[in-house]
């Protein structure tokens, strides 16, 4: 069974079959999946979205898997998140998707370091991976607020040249000692 991931505004948990039509605006919309293929393409209806996410729970193995991320305040699907295996390697790549409505207001970065600090603390995570097009600079801005350090480029995953960033367990604990300091 999923964790439930809870922060001052979002709750992030597992996906339900009520969430299909929530679901298909963020995934239904090529403007948000044009930065996940070809991991992911644009999903053109309910029943293709139903269908994916009963695929996604039937072969997320933990700690990789996806979540919706919904905001506390209304109970209203705004995104979702991910941590996602890395083929052929191991590697935990976190990923995160938002409705165009929700872009801007610091949800993806909420919920981004929360699901990194639960894969951390709770399911022995050493590192996670994000791997970001060059042109996507609202997700390497993300990556960064999320606390990931930029490490370079890769084509080793997707067969396309991505910026890679990275964070270590080690990193989080860096950064509660700053924010415990000021």
């Amino acid at each position: 069974m999923k964790p439930t991931i809870e922060t001052e505004r979002l709750l992030i948990r597992a996906w339900r079959d009520t969430d299909v039509s929530d679901a298909l605006v963020i995934y239904g919309d090529e403007q948000v999946t044009r930065w996940l293929t070809p991991a992911m393409s644009w999903v053109p209806n309910v029943l293709a979205m139903r269908n994916m996410l009963h695929g996604w729970a039937a072969k997320d193995v933990a700690p990789a898997g996806h979540w919706a991320v919904e905001l506390r305040a209304t109970g209203r699907v705004i995104g979702g998140v991910a941590l996602l295996r890395l083929e052929p390697w191991q590697d935990l790549e976190v990923g995160w998707q938002l409705a165009r409505t929700a872009w801007g207001h610091g949800y993806a970065s909420e919920a981004g370091e929360a699901l990194a600090r639960w894969s951390m603390h709770n399911a022995d995570v050493e590192e996670l991976f994000a791997l970001v097009s060059p042109k996507n600079k609202r997700a390497a801005a993300t990556a960064e607020r999320i606390g990931m350090e930029p490490i370079g480029e890769t084509d080793q995953y997707h067969h396309q040249r991505l910026n890679l960033y990275r964070l270590r367990h080690d990193d989080l604990a860096y950064r509660d000692d700053e924010s415990s300091a000021v």
